[in-house]
């Protein structure tokens, strides 16, 4: 399963600078950020996946595991130096598949985009987990919820050039 939040390409647009309040947006196809959330078994379509990142890419990579012993650490340099990679290990055996990832990958949303949504900032979700059903919606909220953050963030780029 793959889906992602693909806007239209916009336009570079950056504030005058003459102004302290100026709105500064960093158009993405200049600067990608991505978050990857997955388990165990999307550990090789991750390494097909970070093969063809731009080397300038930053943001977190999020794989959940069992246990501890299923954490199968990633090359060095497979990934763009900015992007970092975070096992996470199931609290307990009775947790739902899948939770520890989200809520990880909810948190990083918390510092990354929910702290400044209209900062313009552009995150590309790679999706995986998709054996498991709670996941992939939990994960379809969450790429709603960039699209939606981006088109407002856009909206007001938008209306701050009027």
């Amino acid at each position: 399963m793959s889906w992602g939040v693909f806007p239209g390409e916009p336009e570079n647009e950056v504030g005058s600078g003459d102004e302290s309040g100026d709105f500064i947006f960093v158009c993405p196809t200049n600067l990608e950020c991505v978050l990857a959330v997955g388990d165990v078994e999307d550990v090789p379509a991750l390494r097909d996946w970070a093969s063809m990142l731009p080397r300038k890419t930053y943001g977190r990579v999020i794989v959940e595991v069992e246990s501890p012993v299923q954490i199968e650490p990633f090359e060095r340099g497979l990934f763009p130096a900015g992007v970092s990679v975070t096992w996470v290990v199931r609290a307990t055996n009775a947790a739902r598949p899948g939770a520890t990832a989200v809520r990880a990958a909810d948190g990083w949303l918390d510092e990354w985009l929910r702290g400044d949504p209209m900062s313009g900032r552009y995150v590309q979700l790679w999706p995986g987990l998709g054996g498991n059903e709670w996941a992939t919606s939990e994960l379809r909220r969450i790429a709603d919820e960039l699209a939606e953050t981006f088109a407002a963030a856009t909206a007001f780029r938008g209306e701050l050039n009027d």
